[in-house]
This record gives structure tokens, C-alpha cells and sequence, in this order.
């Protein structure tokens, strides 16, 4: 059985675009639950670590308002 990955946080050394994902499942959809590159700026190498428990929390409650 597939388990959903780890939230991730994203963010671009260029122009400091950060986001937080938390994946539903394991089909991870670009630009929603993946970011290959930033939607700000298209710089390709982002700088892509584990989500802190307050990320986490943050991402879970603006959810419902996105």
C-alpha cells in the first residue's frame, strides 16, 4: 500500500519564494505537491528540506481557504 511522502518545505535562493506541502497521497502533482522549479521566478534549483511541525500546521489551515 503507497503512503503519502513527507511534507516538504520549497524555496528559491533567487527572489526567497517559500512554500509548505503536505501531500494527500503518493501521486504527487507539480505545482501543487512538487515544485521542480519556482513559479516566481523559473529558477530550477530550489532549495527543498522537511517541513517544521509549525509549517505543517500553517499549510493544514489555510488549506480549507485555498
Amino acid at each position: 500500500m503507497p503512503w503519502p511522502p513527507h511534507p516538504f518545505t520549497f524555496t528559491c535562493p533567487q527572489c526567497h519564494w517559500r512554500t509548505t506541502t503536505v501531500p494527500p497521497s503518493d501521486a504527487l502533482r507539480e505545482g501543487k505537491d512538487w515544485f521542480s522549479s519556482c513559479p516566481s521566478c523559473q529558477h530550477a534549483d530550489l532549495d527543498v528540506r522537511p517541513a517544521t511541525r509549525l509549517e505543517i500546521f500553517k499549510d493544514k489551515l489555510a488549506r480549507p481557504f485555498s
